[in-house]
């Protein structure tokens, strides 16, 4: 009568098995399909690189020695007109930036005045000591020194 819970138990451990060998079956089709994929869009990836290192194309450093020298002079003052308008547009972001600083500075000393005028209305508002529950949240707005 034992042989039976052998056999059941043999059945038991052929069945798991195979469940395990068909799930690992199902993972590795799906892992070697995204394999695949991935392989495809690094292809397409290394495909449009070259295109754009071949589309790139790298300045004329030449030698100019018996070059023209009215091109030459056309091209250094195209050169400098380039570094001009970029050093132009540094020089309206810059004071751009300084008046937005120079404007936000009375903003920030105006919402620093609020800020300290309304802790010192919810200090004045807070309760004595004697409700224990709310002492710690008067506790935990901090003192002007530290804002000053």
């Amino acid at each position: 009568m034992s042989w039976w819970v052998w056999v059941l138990l043999v059945v038991a451990a052929l069945a798991g098995a195979v469940l395990l060998a068909l799930s690992l079956w199902r993972s590795g089709r799906g892992l070697a399909r995204e394999v695949g994929r991935s392989g495809r869009a690094l292809g397409s990836v290394s495909e449009r690189a070259a295109q754009a290192a071949a589309a790139a194309t790298a300045p004329d450093t030449s030698p100019t020695l018996f070059a023209d020298p009215v091109e030459l002079r056309a091209h250094l003052d195209e050169v400098r007109a380039r570094r001009a308008a970029r050093a132009d547009d540094r020089r309206a972001r810059q004071r751009r930036t300084a008046r937005t600083w120079a404007a936000g500075r009375g903003a920030t000393e105006g919402w620093l005045a609020r800020r300290q005028a309304e802790k010192a209305a919810v200090l004045r508002r807070a309760p004595r000591a004697a409700e224990p529950s709310t002492t710690r949240r008067a506790a935990r707005v901090p003192s002007d020194r530290r804002t000053a």
